[in-house]
């Protein structure tokens, strides 16, 4: 009964109504895909920063405590390349918009540069995530490789970097593909529906 109503009202309201209407509910569904993929980005910035907490002091400890001056000389890099790393991911954070933007334009188009710079970071990170760390564990392996009842070890932990590293460079692009292009997709076609 009040659902025939609604659409009776619906239905005889002025067509400039309805397309506010629909401009509202294509907002509101674009901010819940994005609350969703926002949320996701601060879950891993907070991984990475939990990671980097345990990770630099275990390589500051390796560099106090091992004996061998090429392996001092890699964690002093990895733990370089850690704080490196948190401050790129950080770095996208100044393109995030406000609550307080004064349109639904602003607010697209703010979005749609953070959206892109959280986009370019997931599709280079092999440049600043990956090749940046790998120096230094290549060093401190390369401390241990006068032993030779290290060297399957450190053959084995070269091979495991190796493929978590092309792991997470092929997770990253699925993720661009699947989450961040669409949204940037659905936002160009809000704007272009706003603009007119």
């Amino acid at each position: 009964m009040i659902e025939d109503e609604l659409i009776k009202i619906w239905q005889s309201s002025p067509n400039q109504e309805r397309i506010k209407f629909e401009k509202s509910k294509l907002m509101l569904e674009l901010k819940s895909s994005l609350d969703r993929i926002q949320r996701s980005w601060k879950y891993m910035i907070i991984r990475e920063t939990i990671a980097a907490i345990i990770t630099i002091p275990a390589f500051l400890f390796i560099t106090y405590h091992v004996p061998f001056t090429i392996s001092k000389i890699g964690s002093i890099w990895v733990v370089i390349a850690v704080i490196y790393i948190l401050i790129r991911l950080k770095s996208a954070k100044k393109y995030k918009p406000t609550d307080f933007t004064e349109t639904y334009i602003d607010y697209l188009y703010k979005t749609k540069d953070y959206l892109n710079a959280q986009k370019k970071l997931l599709d280079t990170v092999l440049y600043w995530y990956i090749l940046p760390v790998f120096p230094g564990f290549i060093l401190i392996l390369m401390g241990f490789i006068h032993i030779p009842e290290k060297r399957k070890i450190i053959i084995i932990t070269a091979l495991a970097f190796v493929v978590i590293a092309i792991l997470a460079h092929f997770l990253n692009k699925r993720a661009v593909k699947k989450e961040f292009a669409p949204r940037l997709k659905k936002i160009d076609e809000l704007i272009q529906v706003l603009e007119e």
